[in-house]
């Protein structure tokens, strides 16, 4: 019987535009991806959801009272509701563009922001081995992870290219997707919930 594995294998990676250097990034262990979202969480803050981000529009849209209020509200269920409809999500685009300076909605979107900006960095501490090529320092981790002041030699699109693969590599291959036994339920799930 074949093994199955849920991730893929580790491989150079050679960011688009770039001929001389080259990352060899790998797929990270369920440790390493528990100590990367650790590590992320400390670094990149929390990624508000969707829901709320709609919540503080409506919310901010409610403060501003406008006189189209009752349709606003109507555009952002239907954006909702058809997340590939374009005329509707231009509709959103433009709600959100008015209520940009709102400072809950502010504060959501600089946290989005700030996430995604860091995600990238995290990935490619942890998930880089080597790395060879033209004006590449010696490279080297310290505990399990690529030192910051290593990191920060690199160009700025070099890294988030390697950190954008480190994080596709994290995911399960195509092919093993619904090859696996489906996991237990958790310990949270199971609790029972309360009023308060």
């Amino acid at each position: 019987m074949k093994p199955i594995f849920s991730r893929r294998d580790a491989e150079w990676f050679t960011p688009s535009g770039q001929q001389s250097r080259h990352y060899f990034v790998a797929p990270l262990t369920f440790r390493e991806r528990q100590a990367f979202r650790a590590d992320l969480a400390r670094e990149g803050g929390i990624y508000p959801a969707h829901a709320q981000m709609l919540d503080a529009i409506r919310a901010a849209l409610r403060e501003l009272a406008p006189a189209n209020l009752a349709e606003l509200l109507n555009d952002i269920e239907a954006a909702e509701m058809s997340p590939d409809d374009a005329n509707v999500q231009a509709k959103m685009a433009s709600i959100e563009a008015a209520v940009a300076l709102d400072p809950g909605y502010a504060n959501l979107l600089a946290a989005r922001q700030h996430y995604m900006g860091m995600l990238p960095y995290v990935a490619a501490r942890h998930a880089l081995r080597d790395w060879k090529g033209e004006g590449l320092p010696p490279f080297a981790r310290v505990r399990g992870l690529v030192p910051d002041d290593l990191l920060e030699t690199l160009p700025q699109a070099e890294l988030e290219a390697i950190g954008w693969q480190a994080s596709i590599l994290m995911q399960p291959a195509k092919d093993s997707l619904g090859n696996s036994e489906a996991p237990s339920p958790s310990p949270a799930s199971l609790a029972p919930l309360t009023g308060d």
